[in-house]
């Protein structure tokens, strides 16, 4: 793929419940669960206008994470927007947003300079979640070869984003860590204020929720303001708080991808998990209208865990 002259930012990892386990199988964990939760660490501001540009080569994961896009299913049949049925009264709706159809990250997860494995995030297509229009975004973290011998990491992660409020109407996550497995299916029902889990449970849940993969991409609408403080309600693993986000600076940083001009922002962590209330953790997004995930870096009781973005593209090729 050929990475976009502009700065960009990084996502969260992923929300956890398990202890983690020791040396190696540490490092598939903490890969795993990097990625997912730094993601709900962004809060509120006005809206950037969409960026255009021409998308990069795919690389092997890229057509990867298409040929899982083009087997969603489609809504309907016609003038199609990847994949899905838009008309121009029902675009007009759509809240303006900083990513396309199609948009990739790639990423390296690495524990104490060591490389445990990769993540990937992905904007897949528009569909239907009870009636309202929603952007399908998925992400996924493995460990690397090496790592999966000890303690194989495959874990994935499905938001349906509003595509007029934002704000999330249903998330599912998969999670496969060593011997763990976890799965959770949860609707929001942002009217009656409400999180619906397909095992019965009902939580209540505060006006505009979000999941911890919504959360991220909610942030990145929004202006970050050198000093600024943003806040997210935001609920997962059944519980609900308020995610907060404190602007820190503005700096330029490199990673595989290339140089890039970011702005550094911090989340307030709440939830549970090897990121519950140890050391600190700090995300690097471009300083312009898209906030493309750049970089994360936290402290964690078995050492530091960075994850670098390595590639990406903003759209797939051929959609204007």
């Amino acid at each position: 793929m050929r990475s976009a002259s502009a700065p960009a930012t990084v996502p969260a990892p992923a929300a956890a419940t398990v202890p983690a386990p020791a040396p190696a199988a540490a490092i598939g964990l903490l890969a795993a669960r990097l990625l997912l939760p730094l993601l709900l660490l962004m809060p509120p501001a006005p809206l950037a206008p969409a960026m255009a540009a021409e998308p990069a080569a795919a690389s092997a994961e890229a057509d990867e994470a298409d040929a899982e896009a083009s087997a969603a299913p489609a809504d309907s049949a016609g003038d199609h927007y990847a994949g899905s049925y838009v008309d121009d009264e029902e675009r007009k709706r759509f809240a303006v947003v900083p990513w396309r159809i199609g948009e990739y990250f790639q990423f390296s997860i690495d524990w104490n300079g060591l490389n445990g494995g990769s993540s990937l995030m992905q904007v897949q297509n528009l569909h239907t979640v009870d009636g309202r229009r929603c952007y399908r975004i998925v992400t996924k973290a493995e460990s690397n070869s090496f790592v999966s011998r000890f303690y194989k990491v495959r874990d994935r992660a499905e938001s349906s984003v509003d595509a007029e409020s934002l704000f999330s109407r249903r998330f599912v996550k998969r999670l496969r860590e060593g011997g763990y497995k976890k799965d959770v299916n949860v609707r929001f029902d942002q009217e009656a204020r409400k999180a619906r889990y397909e095992n019965g449970k009902e939580i209540d849940v505060a006006p505009g929720v979000h999941d911890v993969l919504s959360a991220f991409y909610y942030v990145r609408t929004r202006p970050l303001p050198d000093g600024a403080t943003l806040a997210v309600p935001t609920h997962d693993n059944e519980k609900s708080y308020e995610m907060e986000v404190q602007v820190l600076r503005r700096e330029s940083v490199e990673v595989p991808a290339g140089k890039f001009s970011c702005v550094v922002v911090e989340p307030k962590l709440k939830s549970e998990g090897i990121f519950k209330s140890k050391g600190s953790i700090q995300v690097w997004l471009t300083d312009d209208d898209r906030r493309l995930p750049i970089m994360v870096r936290s402290q964690v009781p078995v050492g530091s865990i960075s994850v670098r973005l390595t590639d990406y593209r903003l759209a797939f090729e051929g959609r204007r």
